[in-house]
């Protein structure tokens, strides 16, 4: 019994022994904090993710579509001249050239005179649209109160390869105004190019080059006595162009009007188109700047026969574009 208590007294002192000297375990030491600056204020707007980044202003331009294409001697290709940057824009005028040597207009409306372009659809109002002699001429303005568009075909160009050859397409001009009429820069991006290969054309449909307006020679009388329409050639124009206008060629308007050569006649000279006139007989084709007397006179009648003929009024007005039956007396 003793040696069990000694026992357990022994080994409760040892415990005791071990425990105190092994001790507490010591405390963490703490760690000052560091001292850290004050938190940054960063203001940032609203509505930055709303608002519109400024745009670069384009100056208004030109430039053909397409600007370079491949013909063979008859083909036609149809060039399109594109403008950009225009919105503001409230009129546009241009001249583009071509060699009427090699290329030639092909008429967008053959009821009208002379030969036309195919207006496009960025300005709705064409003040002037014509070819003379190697170039087209063309004006146009946005319609008054309409919306000015940015983009669009201006004009469109269908020119039939006539020669062997290659021929530049330059706008050689571009005048524009604002709403207010004053003058806007714009710029023509670049020239254009058309070439054509094949076989020459007959010599009746080459396009000869402009010629100098003369004035008109004495009529000369057909021997047929068959009757047509006389017609004067005006600038640009050829017997070619006169023959599809009437529905007839070349070759049958020289024959009828003793011209040599087709491809020689120039602007001014009175040509005998073999079609019959309204009424039968010999009819003249009316131009801009022609008075009954002026007609009268060019076929040896009295302006009283002349009014007589076509049931003219008293003040003997005539208007372009309409055919008087004439009698050629010289």
């Amino acid at each position: 019994m003793s040696r069990v208590i000694v026992r357990w007294m022994i080994g409760g002192l040892g415990l005791l022994i071990l425990t105190g000297c092994a001790g507490s375990p010591p405390a963490p030491t703490a760690i000052p904090e560091e001292e850290l600056p004050p938190p940054v204020t960063i203001s940032v707007p609203l509505d930055i993710f709303s608002e519109e980044v400024p745009t670069a202003e384009r100056s208004p331009s030109l430039y053909l579509n397409p600007a370079s294409v491949s013909l063979e001697v008859g083909e036609m290709a149809t060039i399109q001249v594109w403008a950009d940057g225009v919105g503001g824009v409230g009129l546009l005028s241009l001249e583009v050239s071509f060699d009427p040597l090699l290329v030639q207009m092909v008429d967008a409306d053959p009821a009208a005179e002379g030969i036309q372009a195919t207006p496009g659809d960025l300005m709705g109002l064409v003040l002037e649209n014509r070819v003379e002699g190697n170039r087209l001429i063309y004006h146009a303005a946005v319609i008054p109160d309409a919306e000015a568009k940015d983009v669009g075909i201006l004009v469109s160009l269908s020119l039939q390869a006539i020669a062997p050859g290659t021929t530049a397409l330059r706008i050689e001009s571009a005048v524009a105004q604002d709403g207010d009429g004053n003058p806007v820069s714009v710029v023509p991006l670049a020239d254009g190019s058309i070439t054509i290969s094949g076989a020459a054309p007959l010599p009746t449909e080459e396009t000869p080059p402009p010629a100098t307006p003369q004035p008109a020679p004495a009529m000369t009388p057909v021997a047929s006595g068959t009757g047509g329409i006389y017609y004067v050639v005006g600038r640009g124009e050829n017997l070619f162009r006169i023959g599809l206008k009437f529905g007839t060629t070349a070759q049958a308007i020289a024959a009828a009007s003793n011209i040599a050569d087709p491809r020689q006649v120039q602007a001014g000279t009175m040509v005998l188109v073999p079609v019959p006139a309204p009424g039968g007989g010999y009819g003249y084709y009316v131009r801009p700047g022609d008075t009954a007397y002026s007609i009268a006179h060019r076929f040896g009648m009295t302006v009283e026969e002349l009014a007589a003929l076509n049931n003219l009024g008293p003040d003997f007005t005539i208007h372009p574009g309409a055919i008087l039956k004439v009698v050629p007396k010289r």
